[in-house]
């Protein structure tokens, strides 16, 4: 089987306002396959934006996104959102259906793949997360840390070539954080490509191979964690890491 080469992602000049809010200012980044970035910097500086654009859940003004150098625009939504997934803040999971039918779903509608194998590609990856045992629990019925953990298997279960996850701790209790933590570390250890929204900032030292520090809709910063967290060479990035690491 071929080797696939060149970025899984490349983003070209991405600009995004709201009305008169000017959010993205012109954002180019590449990402290779299998790299982890962690995207950090103040709220309200692009960071969950630029997520959204990269699956099309917003629309760029101007510049493009290119998937595995095709842009993104020329995918259709389904297979797109399939290959490039996206893990929410607030879950997002359908409350009505229990954590394993919340995987089988999109498998069925999206991936036309039959019910027996979308159960056994959910129970896979509700295993993976450990949460195999709740498979038939609601949502309701679940803690905030497994609620995402299930809302991870639900991404993982289409399949994904790229996983994004915006802020994927932050509505979480802090004994929480951890465990989904901890599965994000299993998924990078398996060479998953992630781009992640975080303010862990102990997270993005320990488990990024990249860390993107963003302000005021533009990419200010971009290097390792080892470089970036102790020598940053942006004053911007400078005072953000102080109150950061401060706090």
């Amino acid at each position: 089987m071929k080797q696939e080469t060149g970025p899984i992602i490349e983003i070209q000049g991405l600009k995004k306002n709201f009305g008169p809010n000017r959010v993205l200012m012109g954002i180019d980044l590449t990402v290779p396959r299998g790299q982890v970035a962690c995207l950090i910097g103040p709220s309200g500086s692009g960071k969950s934006t630029l997520l959204r654009c990269i699956n099309l859940l917003e629309t760029p003004d101007e510049g493009r996104v290119l998937f595995k150098g095709q842009d993104i625009t020329q995918i259709p939504p389904g297979p797109l959102h399939a290959k490039i997934g996206m893990v929410f803040q607030q879950f997002n999971l359908f409350g009505n259906l229990s954590a394993l039918e919340n995987c089988v779903l999109g498998q069925v509608k999206v991936l036309g793949r039959s019910r027996a194998q979308s159960e056994e590609t959910a129970r896979k990856y509700l295993e993976r997360v450990g949460m195999l045992p709740y498979r038939d629990a609601r949502p309701e019925q679940l803690s905030g840390g497994q609620k995402q953990r299930a809302a991870i298997a639900r991404a993982l279960s289409m399949d994904p070539e790229v996983l994004l996850f915006d802020e994927p701790t932050s509505a979480l209790d802090p004994e929480m954080v951890d465990e989904v933590l901890s599965v994000i570390r299993t998924l990078k250890d398996g060479g998953l490509t992630m781009l992640i929204v975080t303010h862990e900032m102990a997270f993005a030292r320990d488990a990024a191979d990249r860390v993107v520090f963003m302000d005021e809709g533009l990419l200010v910063e971009d290097g390792p964690p080892a470089s970036l967290f102790t020598h940053p060479q942006n004053p911007r990035t400078q005072a953000f890491l102080s109150r950061s690491l401060r706090g």
